[in-house]
């Protein structure tokens, strides 16, 4: 008894004695001791210098963040033994970049606080600049006059006796495959020389017969001969028609209109088939001879022009020119114009994207079961018919079926629609369209279902 009583204060002692908190109630702090050293009175009160300059004991807890950046390659110092000069020092972060960022951010603040405090004004400046823009755009697309002078053409001026024609292209119909022009004439002799005589002598105009178009030949037999005249012009007549005092317009104008074959033969010429990208060459052959010794006179193209409205008509200058015998070859490239190439264009894309929006539809409602509108399944079967009269719209497309746009367009797009107002017509026997399918909300709950996240605790 008595030992178990002797040894009873030194349990009490033990029981009584402070418990010791391995953690840090509070953080350390520089010129203080730990806890735990303080409770166990086994540390001392400390100098005062000292305990100004006693560092701060670290916290362990291994499931701390730490804080420290790594070391990124260009952050490491590196060493070059093989270099006399000083290693190079590591470079900070470069801070441009994020003032940069910073002063963008601010701009796009103000722009936005501005745009909300004038939105009308915003707004009226963006639909001028809209339309401002493209206005401009479309004009510079339009199409451009005819021009089919040379600079050969004006070596005629140094000449006495010379005949001028000026051209002015009126239309170009790609079915016929003809090009018409209307020709105006200008009879230039020697001053002070009287008309219908050696100085000043009639002039027959001949055209190749073979080269104009059916309509204004005269012959009823095709040859190879010497074409006959064209047109004939009267020096006396064209004088009294162009005095400048009492001019005399009982006799005819000197004025005529021809309608010239234009083939797609020649230099790469392509066939109403690759509309909008047809292309056909016109060749005009021309001279003059006077009628009293049939001596050749100088003829050439003053000036051009006119607008055939589709079509850009373009002097090839690398196969045109003035011949032997005096002989004016003038060959010209018939286009269409630009601004057909990408209308064209636009209404094949415009068709296929809405072929392939309506596609992917019937896709989502029919096979994977999507509720849908009732009367957006029906669009397919209107926009078929619609499609015909898109086509339409082209200007000077082929009026049958055979351009290469109708099989890169409109046929496929036309398959390809009957196909999805089939289905999309037929859903309706089954199922509702409007409401989903079974399949279709499981496979939404499936992708919406999202895996639970996890904590760091849990892994550990």
């Amino acid at each position: 008894m008595v030992a178990r009583s002797a040894s009873r204060p030194d349990m009490a002692q033990v029981a009584t004695a402070p418990v010791i908190d391995p953690t840090a109630r509070h953080p350390a702090r520089a010129g203080t001791a730990p806890t735990p050293a303080v409770e166990r009175n086994t540390l001392t009160a400390l100098p005062g210098t000292r305990s100004q300059t006693l560092p701060a004991f670290p916290q362990f807890n291994p499931y701390a963040v730490n804080d420290s950046p790594l070391a990124t390659p260009g952050s490491v110092t590196k060493l070059y033994p093989d270099n006399d000069t000083e290693p190079p020092t590591a470079n900070s972060p470069p801070k441009r970049r994020s003032k940069i960022r910073r002063i963008a951010h601010r701009g796009c603040i103000a722009g936005l606080a501005f745009v909300e405090r004038h939105w009308i004004v915003v707004s009226t400046l963006f639909i001028m600049i809209v339309v401002c823009t493209s206005i401009a755009v479309g004009w510079s697309l339009r199409l451009g006059s005819f021009r089919a002078a040379q600079v050969l053409d004006s070596f005629l001026v140094e000449d006495s006796l010379w005949v001028e024609l000026d051209a002015n292209l009126v239309s170009v119909d790609s079915d016929s495959q003809s090009i018409t022009l209307d020709w105006f004439l200008y009879y230039y002799c020697p001053d002070g020389s009287t008309p219908s005589t050696a100085e000043c002598p009639d002039v027959d105009i001949y055209f190749d017969q073979n080269l104009l178009s059916g309509q204004s030949t005269s012959t009823s037999t095709a040859n190879n001969e010497k074409p006959i005249p064209i047109f004939t012009i009267n020096a006396t007549d064209y004088q009294g028609y162009n005095a400048s005092s009492h001019p005399d317009y009982r006799v005819s104008s000197p004025q005529f209109r021809t309608q010239v074959d234009m083939t797609n033969f020649y230099y790469g010429g392509r066939s109403a088939q690759a509309y909008p990208f047809d292309k056909y060459t016109c060749t005009l052959a021309f001279f003059a001879q006077s009628i009293s010794d049939n001596s050749t006179v100088p003829l050439g193209i003053g000036t051009t022009n006119g607008i055939a409205v589709g079509f850009n008509a373009k002097l090839d200058t690398n196969t045109s020119g003035l011949a032997d015998y005096d002989v004016s070859i003038k060959n010209l490239v018939v286009t269409r114009g630009q601004v057909i190439r990408m209308y064209a264009l636009l209404i094949v894309i415009a068709i296929w994207m809405i072929t392939i929006t309506f596609i992917m539809a019937c896709i989502v409602s029919v096979f994977f079961g999507k509720g849908v509108r009732g009367d957006v399944l029906v669009l397919p079967v209107a926009t078929l018919f619609a499609f015909t009269q898109l086509r339409g719209t082209m200007p000077g497309a082929p009026s049958g079926f055979g351009a290469d746009i109708d099989f890169v367009g409109i046929l496929p797009c036309l398959a390809l629609l009957t196909f999805s107002s089939v289905l999309t017509s037929a859903v309706f026997l089954f199922r509702n369209p409007e409401d989903d399918s079974p399949r279709w909300q499981k496979w939404r709950a499936l992708a919406a279902r999202k895996p639970a996240p996890t904590s760091p605790a849990a892994t550990v």
